[in-house]
């Protein structure tokens, strides 16, 4: 396939670029700002604003059966409210419009477990159940995760708009190496560690994500699937830790040991996606 990458500078990004090129893939990199080649095999560099031109957008997705849509803002700490949420939902929209108005039928989109409402959250975090799926309930208090929530509403429209098109919505999680999500959990307990249940996902296992989602013929319409890793940051027993922290949370599978705080079956069930990378 030609498969058409936005925010392909990014972390995730370069590590989708190469993950799709040594699966004899052709790549599309695409980002805000112009670049240049970066010798990357069958792969050319376009440029698109896709937050804020949906023409730029439509023209960078021309001649590819794919999109693996990555551009957003990462990280809205320290940036006004109304910038993140415009941000981040309009490029979401153009990416969506963009691929189905050109008859690109295989879509990825990064959305974030924050879709639920969690890190950035401005109210006290509270849980009904843990492990927590795809289908636990959004309660966005913040405009990163409020975002999310409406990048998801969209992909789930835009299904029904433009039928035969298919969007695999990708929740991912605090994408590190463990050791530096360790590292950040310790030094900021409260904030980095509970407020996100202590979870991350290997950089190299979500690009593998981003990949089978658009290789996969199992994703019909609309799916969100968890993508993090099995196990928590802590060695702890998930049990101890959810009782101490959110002890009106019901526990549903066994967490007595450090197993994580969401399920990825629906992942390996449709996707074929396990997270095999230890670190």
């Amino acid at each position: 396939m030609k498969i058409a990458i936005t925010g392909a500078r990014g972390t995730v990004g370069r590590l989708v670029v190469k993950i799709c090129s040594e699966a004899g893939h052709q790549t599309v990199q695409i980002n805000r700002t112009d670049q240049e080649y970066d010798g990357t095999k069958n792969s050319e560099m376009r440029t698109a604003d896709a937050a804020n031109s949906y023409d730029d957008t439509l023209k960078a997705f021309m001649g590819c059966d794919a999109v693996i849509h990555l551009a957003a803002i990462p990280n809205p700490v320290d940036i006004e409210d109304w910038k993140v949420h415009s941000n981040n939902v309009n490029s979401a929209f153009n990416g969506f419009r963009a691929a189905a108005d050109l008859g690109i039928k295989r879509f990825c989109y990064a959305s974030s477990v924050n879709a639920i409402g969690l890190a950035y959250a401005n109210q006290p975090l509270s849980f009904d159940y843990f492990p927590i799926d795809e289908d636990y309930p959004h309660k966005p208090t913040d405009a990163y995760a409020l975002a999310k929530q409406e990048s998801e509403v969209q992909a789930r429209a835009l299904v029904n708009w433009f039928p035969g098109m298919n969007i695999a919505c990708l929740r991912i999680h605090e994408v590190a190496p463990l050791k530096d999500v360790q590292k950040e959990h310790q030094e900021n307990w409260d904030k980095a560690a509970v407020m996100q249940l202590w979870g991350w996902v290997n950089p190299e296992a979500t690009a593998r994500a981003c990949l089978l989602a658009v290789e996969t013929d199992k994703v019909k319409g609309c799916e969100i699937f968890n993508i993090i890793a099995p196990t928590m940051t802590q060695e702890t027993s998930s049990q101890e830790l959810a009782k101490k922290y959110f002890p009106k949370a019901e526990i549903r599978r066994d967490m007595s040991k450090n197993q994580a705080f969401w399920t990825t079956d629906k992942a390996k069930r449709l996707l074929g996606w396990t997270h095999d990378e230890k670190q």
